[in-house]
């Protein structure tokens, strides 16, 4: 009976489990993150690094000290992790002898469905990655533990990550996870577009009105070039606007959703009037072909994205010299950033949760994190490693999003039925996208059932 019960849990939203990929290189334009990342939670990460003697591999784990063989596995959807992880693993497995690390890296498409797949048959891996909108269906299924008793006994500090981060992983007041990263969102340009049609760069001042009026010069029907990439992508896109817009997706209580508001509903046509008038590929196109392929291909200029892209776009050297990133454009004078970010979790069902819990620990102290910060795959969540990160891309303005993340970002909206109404948000909106329904209905139709859910938790 339980595992039914867990089943039909797990088995609700998985489209909306496919939407936040911060982090991953494989985002389509449906991420919310990626990679996401996600990404994505923003507040200011903490300015001050706080002491702590966290070389935590140094201590052997009780069950490896025994004598016997121990794998741990963990799974993750981030191929641009694998350096990190690989260099993770050697010195967590020589300061732990007769303990193997298992990397299960899966593909992020596939991320969530084997997730579920697994934890309904109580096979999930021991550590696994985990994002903001699915950590309170999980949490709530009993599939992760929570780690307070484990951070009691510990030299970690979670003043060491930022606030928001700790709080996205924190359900009915227990924490579950330990951030890995922390994301935000820029305006990536192709430069060589912009040269060709003799615009000027974006700037620190640009607003929206100047995006829109660049992505108009910018955009070539003959050739196929769009000024700018505006399908469905909430963490990506929408997000971002609807607060400046003087909108909400979800209140401060997380009682009721704010898609009933005008304002709300006006963050988000922006950007589908971006598709009607031409500017942007259709819902369709960026569907069948992601935003940062069509970009990279040089049929896009424009494209709302967040910093973890750059470690795909410099895997093409030609492409890596094309592109940069700026801030965001202003909306009625402001600007923000939502901010999310991975983390790791314990499965419930691990026969190892000591080592598990070494695994996280190491994972989260100040090693690891320059080690993460040096591999260019992400912004390490732990305080004063975020340059290490921006220092492998010297030719692109990521600073940015630490200045984001610090002085102008908002908490990535979540709940404990995140993957409900997140599924119900999406399919609402790619109608509205792809014209078949009007954003004030899908709004409408977002807000009476979101507010039901809500009501329910």
């Amino acid at each position: 009976m339980r595992r039914k019960i867990l089943s039909a849990i797990l088995c609700v939203g998985m489209t909306a489990s496919m939407l936040t990929g911060c982090g991953s290189s494989t985002t389509t334009s449906t991420d919310t993150t990626e990679e996401t990342k996600e990404e994505t939670t923003e507040e200011a990460p903490a300015a001050e690094e706080a002491e702590s003697t966290e070389e935590v591999a140094d201590e052997p784990v009780a069950e490896a000290a025994s004598g016997d063989a121990v794998e741990l596995h963990y799974a993750y959807w981030q191929d641009t992790l694998g350096d990190y992880l690989n260099e993770c693993k050697a010195n967590f497995e020589a300061a732990n002898p007769g303990v193997t690390v298992v990397l299960e890296p899966t593909a992020w498409g596939e991320y969530w469905t084997k997730l579920e797949t697994a934890a309904t048959g109580g096979a999930v891996a021991d550590v696994f990655q985990m994002n903001g909108p699915n950590v309170g269906k999980y949490a709530s299924a009993g599939v992760i533990v929570p780690i307070d008793d484990m951070l009691a006994s510990s030299d970690l500090d979670l003043k060491n990550y930022p606030e928001a981060m700790n709080n996205l992983y924190t359900v009915d007041g227990q924490q579950y996870g330990i951030a890995i990263d922390y994301d935000t969102i820029g305006l990536w340009y192709n430069k060589e577009l912009f040269d060709a049609a003799g615009v000027e760069y974006p700037s620190e001042d640009w607003t929206w009105d100047d995006m829109v009026a660049a992505a108009e010069k910018l955009t070539d029907e003959a050739n196929g070039v769009y000024g700018i990439a505006a399908g469905y992508n909430d963490q990506g896109c929408f997000y971002n606007t609807v607060p400046l817009t003087g909108g909400y997706i979800l209140n401060d209580d997380k009682s009721a959703s704010g898609f009933s508001l005008p304002e709300t509903k006006e963050g988000i046509k922006i950007w589908v009037d971006l598709i009607d008038k031409g500017l942007s590929p259709t819902q369709a196109s960026l569907t069948e072909n992601a935003d940062y392929v069509q970009f990279m291909s040089g049929k896009i200029a424009m494209m709302f994205a967040g910093d973890w892209y750059a470690a795909t776009f410099v895997q093409d050297e030609e492409f890596a010299k094309k592109c940069d990133v700026q801030y965001l454009p202003k909306i009625n004078g402001k600007r923000t950033s939502v901010i999310h970010g991975k983390a790791n979790c314990i499965s419930a069902s691990s026969k190892n949760q000591e080592i598990a819990w070494k695994w996280v620990e190491y994972l989260a102290s100040k090693e690891a994190n320059e080690i993460l910060g040096k591999s260019g795959a992400a912004i390490p969540s732990y305080t004063g490693c975020a340059e290490l990160y921006f220092e492998q891309y010297p030719n692109y303005n990521m600073g940015i999003f630490a200045d984001e993340a610090e002085n102008m970002s908002y908490p990535y909206p979540a709940s404990k039925t995140s993957a409900e109404w997140g599924d119900i948000m999406f399919n609402q909106l790619v109608s509205a996208y792809s014209q078949e329904i009007s954003v004030d209905e899908a709004c409408d139709n977002i807000a009476a059932e979101m507010d039901a859910l809500l009501a329910s938790e």
